[in-house]
């Protein structure tokens, strides 16, 4: 949620009850063996002395790019599943760099189901761990990551009079 946007009470009672839902909950208790099984499938993790860093998102990157070779427009239950657990990971890496934010559980855009996202004080927008993974995966730019994480890092909001 950016500071920048005026939320009605309705709408901040909503972002509220989202927050301690069973579902999201839930997600947020699986994070250590979510995180386990990733350094399980993206084997390269396993082998960094802190897989939760910029070369971490590299290993992430990498093994998403062989897994998707030639990426088509649907996905399997399996295929999502690994996507998720990448988003997982890239989402981990952030919080420790940046040192704040926290995962919330938001709409990010209209029409789509609700979410983890991750929120960061002073940044405007939610960021979309799943989005940067299929960005990934769709533009096939080496460094996505990395160049997402220092964006974020490096994000200067300016200040409103």
């Amino acid at each position: 949620m950016g500071e920048d946007r005026p939320y009605s009470e309705f709408e901040l009672r909503r972002l509220a009850k989202q927050q301690v839902s069973p579902e999201f909950r839930a997600w947020l208790d699986r994070e250590v063996d979510d995180l386990a099984r990733l350094l399980h499938v993206v084997p390269r993790l396993a082998e960094l002395d802190d897989p939760w860093t910029v070369d971490g998102l590299a290993a992430i990157e990498d093994a998403a790019l062989v897994r998707f070779p030639n990426p088509g427009e649907t996905v399997t239950d399996d295929e999502m599943a690994y996507l998720a657990l990448c988003a997982r990971g890239i989402g981990h890496t952030y919080l420790r760099a940046m040192g704040v934010g926290k995962w919330v559980w938001v709409q990010i855009l209209d029409g789509n189901p609700i979410g983890a996202a991750l929120e960061f004080p002073g940044i405007g927008v939610y960021v979309d761990p799943e989005e940067s993974i299929r960005r990934v995966i769709f533009g096939r730019e080496p460094a996505t990551l990395a160049r997402e994480l220092h964006t974020l890092i490096t994000w200067d909001t300016p200040v409103c009079p």
